[in-house]
C-alpha cells in the first residue's frame, strides 16, 4: 500500500507543478481514507472524516483520497480551486458515498469554482454523485458514478417550461451567473455514469450565463425515470441572453429505457441559444429518442451537428428536432424559433427496436410537438442537412416531416423546412423511406441511393395533403452496394 501511495504522490507533485493555482495563498495537501483516524496532514496519518477536511482545508488545496476496503461516507464539499484526487490500488479506485440527506444535500461531491476531480468512484448517493449548484469551471476525469440519486431527490434550480421540479442525477452542473462573470466551462473525460436516476450528466444554464459542457471518452448507461426526466446527457438553457455549447466526442450513451428515455437531450426556451457538436458517438437502445433538440419557446434556437457516429435502436426517433407550442417568450418575436441539424458520415438505423413506438418510429423526424393541446402548433424554421450517411431499418419511416396528429386534428403546420440530402443510402425503412405532412417542406434529395438503380419508387414515399409530392426532388439517384437486410455501415 505505501509503495502505491508514494508513487502516486510523485505523480501529484508533478501535476501540481504544471497546474495553475486558484490563488496566491499557500496550498496544502490533505489525506482522506475510509476508516482512518489521523489528522489528515500526511499519507501516513490520513483522516476518515470528510467533515474535518472541509473545516481545515483552504481554497486551492489538494485533497487525496487513499484506497480502502470500504467507501468513505458523508460526501465532500470542495472549496474554490480545490482538487480531489483518488489513489488506485491494484486498479481499484477509492470509493466515496453519501446516504445522508442532511449532509452535503446527500451528494457525493459538491463543487465550488475551479475544481478538479480525478480518479475515484462515487456510488449509492442519496442525491447527485457530483453536484455543482453554481458552477463556473470544473474538470472531471476518470470518475465513475454508480446508482446516483437513488432517493429520487430534486434540486433547487428550476426550468420553467418543463413539467415538475428538476431531479438530481449522476453529474449535475448549474450555471446562472451574469455576463459579468467568466463563462462556465465543465469537462467530463474518461468517466462512466451508470444507473443514475433522473439525469446521467446534465448542464442547466439560465439568466444571462454562457456555459459549455464537454464530454469525451465517457460512457453513460442505464438509469431510471423521475417524472418527465429520463436522460443520459442533457443541456437545458433558458433566458434571452443565455447560451450553451455542448460537445460530445468518442463517447456512448444507452439504456434509458422508460417511455421518456432519451440519450441526448438539448432544450432551449425563453430566447436562449444552444449549440451541440457530437462526434464519434454511439447512441444505443433507449426507450424514446436517441438525440433530440427541442425549442420550447420562440425566439430560441438550437443547432446540432453530428458526425462519424452510430445512432440506433431508439424506441421512437433516433434523431429528432421539434418546436414546442408554448406561448413565445417575446410576443414581438413569435414564430422565430429555429432548429438546425447537420449529419455527416453517420449510420442512423433501427428506430422502433424498443417496444412501445414501433408503429410511429422514424430514424429522423422534424416537426411540431403539441405540448399544450389548446394552443396552435408552433411556427418557425427547420433546417436539415444529411451527407454521406446511412438511414435504414426504421419501424415506420426513414425521414419524416410534420406531425400526423396535427392533420388528424385538422390543423396545418406552417413552419418552413429546408432539407438537403446528398450521397446517402436510404433503404429498408418500414412503411416508407420519406413521409411528408407539412406544406412548408422543401426536400432536395438528389444524388442519393434508394436501393434500386431506378431510384426512389413513388410507393416508398408517403405524402398527405396539404403537402404535395412536388415538394420532394429525388432525381439523379446514385448506385450503392446494398441488399435487403443489410444494416451495416
Amino acid at each position: 500500500m505505501r509503495s502505491v501511495v508514494k508513487l502516486f504522490l510523485f505523480f501529484i507533485t508533478a501535476l501540481l507543478a504544471v497546474t495553475p493555482l486558484y490563488a496566491a495563498t499557500p496550498v496544502g495537501d490533505w489525506f482522506l481514507q475510509a476508516g482512518a483516524n489521523g489528522d489528515g496532514k500526511s499519507a501516513a496519518s490520513p483522516t476518515g472524516s470528510s467533515a474535518a477536511i472541509e473545516h481545515q482545508s483552504a481554497e486551492g488545496d489538494t485533497i487525496i483520497l487513499l484506497p480502502a476496503d470500504t467507501a468513505l461516507e458523508g460526501g465532500l464539499a470542495l472549496k474554490a480551486g480545490q482538487k480531489l484526487i483518488g489513489v488506485s490500488d491494484s486498479g481499484r479506485k477509492p470509493v466515496l458515498t453519501n446516504s445522508n440527506s442532511t449532509r452535503n444535500e446527500g451528494c457525493g461531491i459538491v463543487l465550488a469554482d475551479s475544481n478538479r476531480v480525478l480518479n475515484l468512484r462515487i456510488e449509492n448517493t442519496h442525491a447527485s454523485g457530483i453536484y455543482g449548484p453554481s458552477t463556473s469551471t470544473a474538470h472531471i476525469e476518470s470518475v465513475d458514478v454508480h446508482n446516483a440519486n437513488w432517493s429520487a431527490s430534486f434540486v433547487e434550480a428550476s426550468y420553467s417550461t418543463l413539467p415538475g421540479s428538476l431531479p438530481h442525477g449522476g453529474m449535475m452542473f448549474v450555471h446562472s451567473r451574469s455576463l459579468d462573470s467568466s463563462s462556465g466551462e465543465v469537462s467530463v473525460t474518461s468517466s462512466r455514469v451508470t444507473q443514475a436516476a433522473g439525469f446521467g450528466i446534465v448542464s442547466i444554464t439560465s439568466g444571462s450565463a454562457h456555459s459549455s459542457l464537454s464530454v469525451s471518452h465517457t460512457k453513460v448507461e442505464g438509469g431510471s425515470r423521475i417524472g418527465f426526466f429520463d436522460a443520459g446527457i442533457s443541456t437545458l438553457v433558458q433566458g434571452s441572453a443565455a447560451k450553451v455549447q455542448l460537445e460530445i466526442t468518442d463517447s456512448e450513451v444507452q439504456g434509458r429505457m422508460s417511455r421518456s428515455g432519451r440519450n441526448v437531450m438539448v432544450v432551449a426556451s425563453s430566447g436562449a441559444h444552444a449549440n451541440a457538436r457530437i462526434q464519434r458517438f454511439v447512441s444505443g437502445p433507449t426507450g424514446q429518442d436517441g438525440i433530440v433538440g427541442a425549442v420550447m419557446q420562440s425566439p430560441s434556437e438550437i443547432s446540432i451537428s453530428i458526425s462519424d457516429s452510430l445512432i440506433e435502436g431508439a424506441g421512437q426517433m433516433n434523431v429528432e428536432g421539434s418546436l414546442i407550442n408554448l406561448p413565445p417568450d417575446d410576443p414581438s418575436q413569435a414564430n422565430r424559433a429555429r432548429v438546425s441539424i447537420d449529419i455527416e458520415g453517420s449510420t442512423i438505423r433501427s428506430a422502433g427496436a424498443v417496444s412501445g413506438f414501433e408503429d410511429v418510429a422514424a430514424n429522423v423526424w422534424l416537426g411540431a410537438s403539441q405540448f399544450l393541446k389548446d394552443q396552435p402548433p408552433a411556427r418557425g424554421e427547420y433546417q436539415l442537412r444529411i451527407r454521406d450517411s446511412r438511414i435504414e431499418g426504421a419501424g415506420r419511416s426513414g425521414l419524416e416531416f410534420g406531425d400526423l396528429e396535427l392533420l388528424h386534428q385538422g390543423q396545418v403546420d406552417k413552419s418552413k423546412y429546408d432539407v438537403v440530402l446528398r450521397g446517402n443510402t436510404i433503404v429498408n425503412n418500414g412503411d416508407a423511406e420519406i413521409m411528408i405532412y407539412a406544406p412548408g417542406v422543401s426536400i432536395d434529395a438528389r444524388k442519393n441511393c434508394w436501393g434500386h438503380a431506378e431510384g426512389l419508387a413513388e410507393q416508398r414515399v408517403t405524402v398527405l395533403p396539404p403537402a404535395r409530392l412536388s415538394q420532394l426532388d429525388v432525381t439523379e439517384p446514385i448506385y450503392c452496394e446494398w441488399k435487403r437486410g443489410d444494416t451495416h455501415h
